[in-house]
């Protein structure tokens, strides 16, 4: 019999509403600068899209809008992620096109037109943080998870990452500049050890919380879904790959731990809520428990030691 505490969490239509509340108030008391506006709406918007992801691909036959609500949770709860920087915000929206992309690239006809806008979104999101480029093999891995690998939609994509700096050359070149594709990947091959030592302990802490709750969901998923339909069991695969791939992406390049820990929050969200929508037992309710208690001591630590800080200043 399923957990009445996990089901009223999982498919309750307070989940979301309650969510979003807790998620406001964690932006408006923590607020310092009017830029950080727009990470808030990019977050709001990839909320509403984890709605319309399930919707369209019917992961999880129960109505929820758990993966949602633990995104806008988690996000809202690492701080560091409010900050606008170099507009590292809209890499998570440029990447959330591409994954649907990918997914309606599974068993199309039209999977050449779906991958060269997929990596489309790449290239675009390339030009704003050059090293999110490493995720190109990602796509390719996951075209072939999704069966959409083939010699035409491998060149589809390739049009498809390079048409954006196609144009910026040929903008370029209309204007007598110089072409700014030929400096713009100098430094992604950078590496020091100093990368990981400029990560503040704050930062860590976050991202240490956000991965355990994501290893467990990544697990968890996958044997959830060993008796699921095939296409579910193949789109859960790729949300687990998404992730794997983000998080060693992280790990060897720190400096890209803004870019990348919001595409990892979302994979965990989403199998995190698959999870406790298509599983009930003692674990999963242990899990969740622990889930939300871990959230909860994140996002307090975060807002406490940010209002500390300030008073220190």
């Amino acid at each position: 019999m399923r957990n009445r505490f996990q089901y009223e969490i999982a498919t309750g239509r307070l989940t979301l509403p309650i969510a979003i509340i807790l998620s406001v108030i964690l932006w408006i008391i923590t607020l310092d600068d009017k830029m950080e506006i727009i990470p808030f709406l990019t977050g709001g918007f990839v909320t509403y899209l984890l709605i319309e992801l399930n919707t369209s691909f019917a992961l999880v036959r129960n109505r929820s809008s758990l993966p949602s609500a633990l995104f806008a949770i988690l996000y809202s709860s690492a701080l560091f992620l409010h900050e606008y920087g170099k507009g590292e915000c809209w890499i998570l929206l440029l990447f959330m096109g591409s994954l649907y992309c990918l997914l309606r690239s599974y068993e199309s006809r039209n999977a050449s037109s779906y991958i060269f806008h997929s990596f489309l979104w790449l290239g675009i999101g390339s030009l704003i943080k050059p090293d999110i480029i490493f995720s190109a093999p990602l796509l390719l891995i996951v075209m072939s998870q999704l069966r959409s690998l083939s010699i035409k939609t491998f060149f589809a994509g390739i049009i498809g990452l390079c048409t954006p700096y196609w144009l910026i050359t040929g903008y370029n070149l209309y204007k007598g500049e110089s072409i700014m594709v030929l400096t713009w990947f100098d430094h992604i091959m950078e590496w020091r050890i100093t990368d990981y030592t400029n990560i503040p302990l704050q930062d860590i802490i976050t991202t240490a919380c956000i991965f355990i709750i994501s290893v467990v969901s990544g697990i968890t998923s996958i044997m959830t879904s060993l008796n699921d339909k095939v296409k579910n069991r193949i789109i859960i695969g790729v949300m687990n790959t998404i992730g794997i791939y983000e998080t060693l992406l992280v790990m060897i390049k720190p400096m890209m731990l803004k870019s990348v820990l919001p595409i990892i929050i979302t994979m965990c969200a989403i199998l995190f809520g698959y999870t406790m929508i298509q599983r009930s037992g003692k674990f999963t309710y242990i899990f969740m428990i622990v889930s939300l208690v871990i959230t909860g001591i994140m996002a307090i630590y975060n807002v406490m030691l940010h209002f500390g800080l300030n008073i220190l200043i």
